[in-house]
């Protein structure tokens, strides 16, 4: 992977630069686990809905892969200790006395059963967006430059929050152990890096380092703004970045 890596760098395309809508993106989030029986169908579920036109679903989604399941027959290789409390700090915020898997929250929002995660994707998207987004991503020879531009007067929003994301798509994994064992399974929009919620200033950077681990052609790239401690999800915007990564 390393290799193909340094052979791609020649043919890096020109920069990606998306802008947001003036509707929310609603932001869907999976945690799941490799290690858990349940989490197969919802795994298959979040994968149908990132195929969902964006004009009639405009979705962001995100599978977090938790690790409190590592423990218990099967490690996923995807699942991060940083998910796991990303998943308890949700759960605060809905006044949950247990996290699970699978669960999804929609703008924040704990939502059970496919037909109130629509209903509430459908309410998100019917949202006036506070706020405007323009995000340039470009790169260098070992990583992704993320410009972030929001103009305009944001008075009435308050002290607004943002997070960069990487996303990795058709992962598979031959599971030997635990309560998959024996299955193969596919996943998508699985979260492979999140960096630190930072203040939201008119103009913004960010860096982030081209793992070899990923597959070039798979990733993309999100941001995410919302008020601090994620209590209120303002706008989203994400973008494939295989452009970027070039075709030899």
């Amino acid at each position: 992977m390393l290799t193909s890596l340094i052979s791609l760098s020649a043919y890096a395309g020109e920069p990606i630069e998306i802008s947001s809508g003036d509707r929310q993106t609603a932001v869907v989030e999976l945690y799941t686990s490799e290690g858990c029986s349940s989490c197969p169908p919802a795994d298959r579920w979040l994968s149908r809905l990132v195929d969902t036109p964006k004009d009639e679903l405009n979705v962001l989604a995100l599978a977090f892969h938790v690790d409190y399941w590592d423990y218990l027959g099967w490690k996923d290789r995807f699942s991060s200790a940083e998910y796991t409390r990303r998943q308890r700090h949700l759960g605060a915020n809905n006044q949950q006395r247990t996290i699970y898997t699978p669960e999804f929250f929609v703008n924040g929002m704990e939502a059970r059963g496919a037909g109130k995660i629509l209903d509430k994707i459908q309410q998100a998207n019917q949202r006036k967006a506070p706020l405007e987004l323009k995000l340039t991503v470009s790169r260098d020879e070992t990583g992704l430059l993320l410009e972030l531009h929001s103009p305009g007067d944001r008075s009435t929003v308050g002290q607004i929050h943002h997070r960069y994301l990487v996303y990795e798509n058709d992962l598979s994994t031959d599971v030997k152990r635990g309560e998959n064992s024996g299955e193969t399974l596919n996943h998508q929009q699985v979260v492979r890096y999140m960096s630190q919620a930072q203040n939201l200033q008119q103009n913004n950077q960010h860096r982030i380092a081209i793992e070899p681990d990923w597959n070039p052609q798979n990733i993309g790239v999100a941001v995410l703004v919302t008020s601090p401690g994620e209590r209120d999800y303002l706008q989203a915007l994400h973008t494939s970045v295989a452009s970027l990564m070039g075709q030899p």
